[in-house]
């Protein structure tokens, strides 16, 4: 039983969190400038009218002179929200009481944030449940009670930066421009933040709230994103006719059809549901066999025509019997699981009639249930010590589907739950024999990240403040490596974190001539900043001789304004000046950027989900397939056998060059989509 957290400590760790959520924004525009100048560039490229150019070369003018600005105005609106939550949810959520009227440009703002946000809590998930759990016992703790853990979410980031360029005096057509054009960038900074975030309440023991569970990730795929697109048009072309014409199979012709509904397809006939109900009955129990129970739906369609089913319902039923048939051929799906999955076939069938979207959403709960077991198959086969223990949940899930068949969508979405529920509990165990494994993999990534996060801060520093290639090459030798140990035993931009970075600030400004009134104070700071760089320095092991030799360098360079009627002159990388880009320099600027590059394997492996599989031929360490057992946050892949014995691990660069040599290869993770692509395959091949 846990320890209740006291809760001073809350607050304080609450405290915190704020803190590291506000400085990864406060300096998200110094970090990801360049980044979002290239995408700016790219969309005038392509469209280069005197509106877009004026729009852009607005937003690049900020990013130029005053990236540090943008970040700040960020931040700062970040921290109010997190001050004074409920003033902000009501603006946003317009319930100031007055009837408003806001012109195109307002109202395109508003929504391209919300857009935006919702892309991101739903590609963040994952890693929102898990930082939201922990943040919810923060918050339980501290008030006694449950609290709004959403003042952390995409949402109010975004609407953060929103009001920032507001106060900025960016107007709404450029503010929605360079709010649309940080999407990626904020995507990556969320992501990394999120998960350190987490990592660190971890690391001082912060549990789980119990209000919130972790679920597998929603299904993200790369390729054929158009599977069910022959499909649907074929139902569509089907339902217009009469009689009706089977898609994969004859059947008898239609006695009625029906009226076409507001989603482009004709609403399933009443009557021919009903008929189903009994159909069932008279069927009884389906055969545990799969080469039986796959007949289910094509038994149903051969009588089909003497029911009162219209062009449209056999349309459905066809395909969808064309599915299933693709299904439950499957090699890869074992018997067991086979029987299951042919079990949900009369209700897949009322969902499909009554919503045809189903053949296009792959997070339709249905095609997510069938999915699912098909993932449990290939984790739990026969031989797996779990594999008796997936077979009775399975059992007890696939039960919930028929406890009202009239109203199937309440059952699948109970059974979906369940197994959901069941393989999270199995999750955290197999994470339990792998977590040596993954620490060192976590390591790993945060040193990489670390560093990553302080070279930007140096190159971003040394972007708008000159200084010279001596100094450069001392800091990136010395101080980069410093704030990289920092960010690993800090999980994060913690409070060292952030006072080497104030610390590498301060040199920087220490480098540069101040104006007269301002000497005396530049002077009186230099010993502190030299205290700190010294106590960096000695953490990393520096003896005597690297500290002279790094002071000697920034002294060199200070001595130029200090004394400037006996020092010589040093050169210096940078002499930034902040200034407008005209209008044929944003054009000049377009037209030299590289290609984008466009590496499809890479991307591929990057979009793996812990769950899926990837088959290796000859064996990869030993394994002909291998399931993903861990994804990190820069690109590290952990991998392991059925039972979690043999593990090893990849980056998705390393992986991406397996699949090109055509040793590796990313199988189709969902049973639903396979089996329709194939189905849409075999439509091309016979059109009639």
């Amino acid at each position: 039983m846990s320890v209740p957290l006291d809760p001073s400590i809350a607050i304080a760790l609450l405290s915190e969190a704020e803190t590291r959520m506000a400085q990864a924004l406060d300096n998200f525009f110094q970090r990801n400038r360049e980044r979002i100048q290239d995408t700016l560039l790219r969309a005038i490229a392509t469209q280069t009218t005197p509106s877009m150019l004026e729009s852009r070369q607005t937003c690049l003018d900020w990013l130029q002179a005053s990236p540090d600005r943008l970040s700040s105005a960020f931040a700062e609106q970040f921290r109010q929200h997190l001050a004074h939550p409920e003033t902000f949810e009501h603006q946003a959520r317009g319930r100031s009481g007055q009837l408003q009227l806001v012109d195109d440009d307002v109202l395109g703002r508003q929504l391209a944030s919300d857009k935006i946000a919702a892309h991101l809590t739903d590609d963040l998930r994952p890693e929102l449940l898990l930082v939201f759990g922990r943040l919810q016992s923060l918050i339980q703790a501290s008030l006694g009670a449950p609290g709004e853990i959403q003042a952390f979410g995409p949402l109010p980031v975004i609407h953060a930066l929103s009001r920032a360029l507001d106060s900025l005096g960016l107007d709404s057509q450029n503010g929605t421009l360079l709010i649309q054009n940080s999407a990626a960038p904020l995507f990556d900074t969320l992501k990394h933040t999120y998960s350190a975030l987490n990592q660190f309440l971890l690391e001082q023991g912060i549990e789980q709230h119990t209000s919130i569970r972790a679920q597998p990730a929603p299904t993200r795929r790369l390729n054929e994103p158009a599977a069910s697109h022959g499909i649907l048009s074929r139902i569509k072309s089907a339902a217009a006719r009469k009689p009706a014409p089977s898609l994969t199979d004859s059947s008898a012709p239609a006695n009625e059809t029906a009226s076409w509904g507001e989603n482009g397809f004709p609403a399933a006939l009443p009557r021919f549901l009903d008929t189903l109900a009994g159909w069932e009955a008279q069927t009884g129990t389906i055969p545990s066999a799969p080469k039986s129970s796959a007949l289910l739906l094509r038994q149903l369609q051969q009588g089909a025509g003497q029911s009162n089913a219209g062009s449209f319902d056999l349309a459905v039923l066809d395909a969808l019997a064309g599915v299933f048939e693709f299904i439950l051929s499957e090699p890869d799906v074992s018997t067991h699981y086979k029987s299951a999955i042919a079990r949900l076939q009369m209700p897949t069938l009322r969902v499909a009639l009554e919503s045809p979207e189903f053949f296009d959403d792959e997070q339709n709960p249905a095609r997510q249930l069938i999915d699912l077991l098909g993932q449990f198959s290939r984790r739990f086969p026969e031989g797996h010590p779990a594999h008796a223990s997936a077979l009775q949940q399975i059992e007890a899930s696939c039960a919930l589907t028929a406890s009202d068949p009239l109203h199937p969508s309440e059952g699948i979405a109970q059974a979906l739950d369940a197994l959901n529920t069941w393989l999270v509990d199995e999750n955290t165990r197999a994470e339990t024999q792998l977590s040596s494994e993954v620490e060192k993999l976590q390591q790993i990534e945060s040193q990489e990240l670390g560093t990553l996060l302080a070279l930007q801060n140096l190159h971003d520093l040394t972007t708008r403040l000159p200084a010279p290639e001596a100094v450069l090459r001392r800091l990136e030798s010395a101080w980069i490596p410093y704030m990289a140990t920092l960010y690993v035993a800090e999980s994060g931009e913690g409070a060292q974190w952030r006072e080497a970075c104030a610390t590498l600030l301060q040199l920087f400004q220490s480098l540069q001539a101040p104006a007269a009134d301002e000497r005396e104070a530049r002077l009186q700071s230099i010993p502190a900043i030299n205290t700190s760089l010294r106590r960096g320095l000695l953490a990393q092991g520096a003896d005597s001789g690297q500290l002279k030799d790094f002071f000697s360098a920034i002294t060199r360079t200070q001595e130029c304004w200090i004394r400037p009627d006996v020092s010589q002159p040093v050169s210096v990388v940078s002499t930034f000046v902040p200034q407008s880009i005209s209008p044929n320099q944003v054009e000049l600027l377009a037209r030299q950027l590289p290609p984008v590059p466009n590496d499809s394997t890479l991307q591929q492996a990057g979009q793996l989900l812990e769950g899926d599989w990837v088959d290796f031929d000859p064996p990869f360490e030993g394994l002909t397939t291998a399931r993903v057992a861990w994804v990190g946050v820069h690109g590290y892949l952990l991998f392991c056998d059925e039972t979690e014995a043999q593990r090893f691990s990849l980056d998705c660069t390393q992986l991406a060059t397996e699949i090109r040599a055509g040793r590796a290869r990313i199988p189709e993770q969902s049973l639903t989509r396979k089996a329709m692509l194939r189905l849409k395959n075999k439509l091309l091949e016979d059109p009639a």
